[in-house]
Parts: C-alpha cells; sequence; structure tokens
C-alpha cells in the first residue's frame, strides 16, 4: 500500500498519471453511495459552467454589438447638429 502524495506532489502530477493512479486504486476499494452522488455533482456542475460561459461569451458580443449602436447613434444625433 502507497502513502498520499503530498497536496504538492498532488498537484503537480500531470492528468494522466493521476488517471492511471485512480485506476489502479480503483479496482481494489470499495465505494458508496456518496460516491455516485459526488460524481453527479461533478458532472451538474461541469454542464453549468459550460452553460456560464457561453452566456458570457453572448453577453460580450452583444455589449459590443450596443457599443458599436450607440457610436451610430451618436454620430447620427451629432452630424446634423455640426452640418446645421
Amino acid at each position: 500500500m502507497s502513502t498520499s502524495p503530498t497536496h504538492a506532489q498532488l498537484a503537480s502530477m500531470p492528468d494522466d498519471e493521476l488517471v492511471a493512479r485512480y485506476d489502479a486504486l480503483a479496482q481494489h476499494t470499495l465505494v458508496g453511495t456518496a460516491f455516485y452522488r459526488e460524481e453527479l455533482t461533478r458532472r451538474l456542475l461541469a454542464r453549468e459552467s459550460g452553460r456560464t460561459l457561453a452566456l458570457t461569451k453572448t453577453m460580450a458580443r452583444l455589449t459590443w454589438a450596443i457599443l458599436f449602436l450607440t457610436a451610430i447613434n451618436v454620430l447620427a444625433v451629432l452630424y446634423p447638429l455640426v452640418k446645421a
């Protein structure tokens, strides 16, 4: 049985190595229902994170569109005033 890696070792471990270690330990580990609930929660949070990122990108595009249209509106108002 191996000892747990330190926080620094765990943080610096490549994803592939971390998955391989998990898979090796999972073969000899019994899990309870909390394990499955945590996985469902992790998946839910991953989906919500993706939706939030998509919403943020949409809001950024809309902000640029509003800025562009506001600039055109300012020019449309100022042009007749300057020309007169």
